[in-house]
């Protein structure tokens, strides 16, 4: 790893930057004596700071540089192995954990969940995500808990914020920028914190401006965007055992350009409010408590012609939408000296709106509703859960997890006439394709995990997780409902919830200089939810599919200044009807570094294989290329306050694209592109510490 002690020396409060590390750690339980490794968390720290906190003697493959610029959530999780994330220009990555995307992903951003409000995914719930300011990003892949609300059969990504410790002064911080060249991009951030043992508040804003980037061939890549952010998080200790924390984000994106998308956004502002009380004491038969609430609201507008004028046509096409989110959770843990069980319920509610409009003049007016794209849709869930951790002996311990979800789900429009250009309703698309009424669609779960965690001898672990999660239909799978130009985009109101029957394997391996382990899943999915053609119309349906895969990570220390690093992974999709959407071929990521006293040096090269597996109806019709593309970088520690960051993406300027695309049924092109990643590009870093 690229550490840098040195710049680590006399700060105790280290905001999360870009340049950032993997750490699989092994989850130390709260029980006294009891030690769990059943999450199986990935957490993502800063490349150039020490860990924040104390890890267990188990870690494996504690630190793994990550070695380009990033500047958006999903981007930035392309460094896990058995992650990518699909691209659509500079925003807007949708993260893919194993084959799975989207509705099967549980996003958590300070216990708060962020639905989207772009029926085309320009911002999957990642992008109102300011990776700047996170402390904590951890990655679970699969579904190893039953805590984190329903679904999550792909994983569950949490980024959270760690209280400060004031011990050298009562106010702290760091302020930051950046540039990137090919999309000369420009990143400022400032991080500042001011408190004490009672309390404190911290403020946080950052702002980026990119220009389009180009690829390898010298190709201009639409990708530009601006975006600024800031939030607040405040705490108070009531009690010696109470704290109340409140945090607050604000998200603005604007004129941001899409390869991937018939449209640009306008705008996509996002506003994220949370309040979390926590009682550290024994309550009766319980030992400690939380609660938390939350609401999460998003506005969106896409167009053809306000950032580009797309459409040569004296009328533009335009699609306001919203997102509205609010919930919350209560959790209670009861503990022994061989076991932790936690109990609770939660609650989340979502709503959306979307709706398609002719923009007479390309002033605004929109004039003329098109289509309820989403018309009004209504989604509630409730939910109980209890797991328990269990240590069996000194080597072995099982966890035990059960939740039982009620899903809601209406779309309040689906009646209501579009107006001038639209002669059929949503209820008549449902009817039309798939004989459904717009009824309220009620349903109930049940989820369960049971893992085994086993160490085998000294340094070494093994570990089995068997589950069952049910993924309800999202907004667009179950409502969406666009007839315009001649093409239908009609959801399916009858559609079922997934269900996934998973198991995944693993073993680790610590042994002096060399760290090794070996994952095997499985995942057996019933009523997989499949997007197809039907002459002019995209559709859903349920299907049987199985999702498969391996990965492999290791870790060298071949002196103490040299290391190295690998990790390979290999996921297959098949379904009823071939193969399935956006599976990554045979991926593989390999890392050299140098480690000296105040600077450091190292070297990535990623390479991928063709992909010869893909689902025409989704997936560019068509094989994808293999490529191999070096990154170089490194670190000065000017200072022990000053950090200099540099490297060269994609050294070669090769020109190149990820398997998995943006492919999407957008208000107006349903055909799936493929987006090449930038050229050579050169960046620099500079941070300043007090």
């Amino acid at each position: 790893m690229l550490s840098s002690s040195k710049i680590k020396a006399g700060f105790h409060f280290i905001p999360c930057s870009l340049a950032m590390a993997i750490a699989a750690i092994s989850v130390t339980g709260h029980a006294a004596g009891t030690q769990s490794n059943h999450d199986m968390a990935i957490e993502l720290i800063e490349v150039t700071a020490e860990k924040l906190q104390k890890v267990d003697s188990e870690t494996l493959l504690s630190e793994a540089p990550v070695t380009r610029p990033t500047h958006d959530a999903g981007e930035l999780l392309r460094s896990v192995t058995g992650m990518t994330a699909l691209r659509r220009g500079g925003r807007g990555f949708e993260p893919i954990i194993r084959g799975q995307s989207q509705a099967n992903l549980n996003i958590i951003s300070n216990g708060a969940f962020n639905y989207g409000a772009c029926p085309g995914r320009m911002d999957p719930p990642s992008t109102y995500v300011g990776v700047d300011s996170f402390d904590s990003v951890q990655v679970i892949k699969g579904h190893r808990s039953v805590i984190h609300g329903s679904g999550g059969s792909g994983g569950t990504l949490l980024f959270e914020h760690l209280r400060p410790e004031f011990l050298d002064g009562a106010i702290q911080g760091h302020v930051k920028a950046g540039y990137t060249s090919n999309s000369e991009l420009q990143h400022q951030g400032i991080d500042l914190a001011a408190g004490g043992d009672q309390g404190y508040v911290r403020v946080f804003a950052a702002r980026k401006r990119s220009e389009n980037y180009e690829d390898g061939s010298g190709q201009t890549v639409a990708s530009a965007f601006d975006s600024d952010s800031w939030g607040l998080v405040a705490a108070w200790d009531i009690t010696a055992n109470d704290v109340i924390e409140i945090s607050h984000e604000d998200s603005r994106e604007g004129d941001v350009w899409y390869a991937g998308n018939g449209m640009d956004a306008v705008f996509a502002d996002s506003r994220s409010t949370a309040i979390k009380w926590t009682h550290d004491a024994a309550l009766g038969f319980i030992d400690s408590m939380e609660a938390n609430i939350y609401r999460s609201d998003v506005e969106h507008l896409m167009d053809n012609y306000t950032v580009r004028n797309r459409n040569m046509m004296p009328n533009g096409m335009a699609a306001p939408s919203a997102s509205d989110t609010w919930g919350g959770r209560f959790l209670s843990t009861i503990e022994s000296e061989n076991s932790q069980w936690r109990v609770g319920v939660d609650y989340q509610a979502n709503d959306r709106l979307a709706t398609l409009y002719m923009d007479a003049g390309k002033n605004g007016s929109l004039d003329m509703l098109v289509a309820r794209m989403w018309p009004d849709v209504e989604q509630r869930q409730w939910g109980v859960f209890s797991e328990l951790d269990y240590q069996l002996n000194d080597h072995s311990s099982l966890r035990l997890g059960l939740r039982v979800d009620d899903y809601e789900s209406s779309a309040q429009t689906a009646n209501v006439s579009t107006g001038m250009m639209g002669a059929t309703t949503p209820s008549r698309l449902y009817a039309n394709y798939y004989q459904a009424s717009p009824e309220r669609k009620d349903d109930t779960a049940i989820s369960a995990v049971l893992g085994w965690d086993i160490e085998l001898a000294e340094g070494r672990r093994f570990n089995a997780n068997l589950s069952r999660s049910v993924r309800r239909p999202d907004v667009t799978e179950q409502w969406i409902a666009r007839s315009a130009m001649g093409s239908f985009w009609v959801g399916n109101p009858d559609i079922d919830a997934e269900t996934h029957h998973q198991l995944d394997l693993s073993l680790q391996q610590s042994s002096g200089k060399l760290e090794w382990s070996a994952t095997a899943f499985y995942n057996d999915v019933g009523d997989y939810i499949e997007q197809f053609k039907q002459d002019n119309a995209t559709l859903y349906r349920n299907i049987d599919a199985e999702i498969y895969g391996t990965e492999l990570d290791a870790k060298w220390q071949l002196s103490s200044a040299f290391s190295a690093r690998a990790g390979v992974s290999y996921t297959r999709g098949e379904g009823d009807n071939g193969d399935l959407a956006q599976i990554a071929p045979l991926e593989a990521r390999i890392n050299v570094a140098y480690q000296a006293a105040d600077w450091a040096v190292g070297a990535e090269w990623l390479v991928s294989s063709r992909q010869t597996h893909f689902d025409p109806d989704v997936d560019v019709n068509e094989e994808s290329a293999g490529f191999g593309v070096l990154h170089v970088y490194g670190h000065w520690n000017i200072t022990e306050a000053l950090l200099l960051e540099a490297g060269i993406e994609n050294l070669s300027d090769k020109t190149y694209a990820y398997h998995v695309n943006s492919a999407n049924s957008d208000p107006f092109n349903p055909d799936a592109v493929r987006v090449n990643e930038p050229g050579r590009q050169t960046w620099v870093k500079v941070r300043y510490q007090f």
